[in-house]
């Protein structure tokens, strides 16, 4: 089979592996169908996930995906052969205080597709039952969709958005619309700022209100937006450091700032916003299973809202330009899908590049 193997920082060439044979107990075999890239996976590409996680490469990336059950759990458990998909990509040990907790998504010792194990670009993967959620009704694309919307699921959770709240989400990438869609399903009123204009045109499509970070009429939209107590939570997607000074300035008093964007870089941010107004920080990483399968979810009701989503659909082939396209055109390269099948299937729309 063939599979898109990142054999080390910015290099990403196709390999020819065998083909897995019948699953054990407890595992499922796939046939992949669509792959998304992300922010992650260009930071493993790049190598630049910090000294944490040196020695990942090489790897076959790929953590959000749709696929079809092409070999069933041989104990009878999980879905049927030919079910579509989508795959929880975090391994949780079960036993570190984190995943005693509940909190199995934070594990200390936490397994990641597409990272720490290789991941779904490649044409068949075998994976643990226990780790599917079937998605009927949903095409492969907006199944690919699933994973990043589980993050923004999460990060709600996090911020405990409530009815009649306001949200501010820095960044309108994937998961920035995600998130303003996620807030806005649990009843909060959502701005969302994003410098790029066809962003904007998106949010703005989908019935968000939206701005320039840099317009010069942002602090009357923010004004009218959160009132003059600021708003309740402030969700940056960004993954720009200096932009974390942004979220604090703009959170209420007894706000909540909820940081979703990875990066190594640092910046300098005075810590007198959080006990001056007692501000909440939190961090999301993955999502725990119960909000994956609540992702799915949230997918099924916003169907056209994740087609939008997906600017281009390119094959196997051209994993290497997906990548380059991701980094290089943020302007037009929304939602790369990487396209394993034959051929789309009739029920999923054409490239829509």
């Amino acid at each position: 089979m063939r599979a898109a193997v990142t054999e080390g920082p910015g290099t990403i060439r196709l390999h020819d592996r065998p083909e897995p044979g019948p699953p054990g107990p407890g595992r499922t075999l796939l046939r992949v169908e669509t792959v998304g890239i992300c922010g992650s996976d260009l930071h493993l590409f790049r190598a630049d996930l910090g000294p944490s996680h040196d020695g990942l490469l090489p790897r076959v990336q790929g953590h959000e995906f749709s696929a079809v059950v092409a070999a069933a759990d041989p104990t009878g458990d999980g879905p049927a052969a030919g079910t579509r998909v989508a795959v929880w990509p975090v391994r949780p040990c079960g036993a570190c205080r984190p995943c005693r907790a509940g909190r199995e998504n934070v594990c200390r010792h936490l397994q990641l597709l597409g990272v720490h194990r290789d991941g779904a670009l490649q044409e068949h993967l075998e994976t643990e039952t226990s780790a599917l959620v079937p998605t009927p009704g949903l095409t492969a694309t907006q199944t690919t969709l699933v994973e990043p919307v589980s993050i923004a699921v999460h990060s709600v959770n996090r911020g405990r958005v409530a009815p009649g709240e306001s949200v501010v989400v820095l960044g309108g990438g994937p998961i920035g619309v995600s998130t303003a869609l996620a807030a806005r399903d649990r009843g909060a009123t959502v701005l969302a700022l994003d410098p790029v204009p066809s962003r904007r045109d998106l949010l703005t499509a989908l019935g968000f209100s939206t701005a320039a970070p840099d317009a010069a009429d942002l602090p009357a939209l923010l004004a009218v937006h959160t009132g003059p107590d600021g708003a309740d939570v402030v969700v940056d997607t960004t993954g720009r450091a200096a932009v974390l000074a942004t979220a604090l300035e703009m959170a209420g008093h007894g706000g909540r700032v909820v940081v979703v964007g990875m990066t190594s870089q640092s910046a300098p941010t005075s810590p007198g916003p959080l006990p001056v107004k007692e501000l909440d920080v939190l961090g999301v990483s993955c999502c725990t299973s119960a909000e994956f399968a609540a992702a799915a979810d949230l997918v099924a009701r916003n169907t056209a809202a994740a087609d939008a989503m997906v600017s281009h659909l390119l094959p196997l082939a051209e994993a290497a330009a997906a990548v380059q396209l991701l980094e290089e055109r943020p302007d037009e390269a929304f939602k790369v899908l990487i396209d394993l099948r034959p051929s789309p299937a009739p029920d999923d729309p054409g490239d829509p590049a």
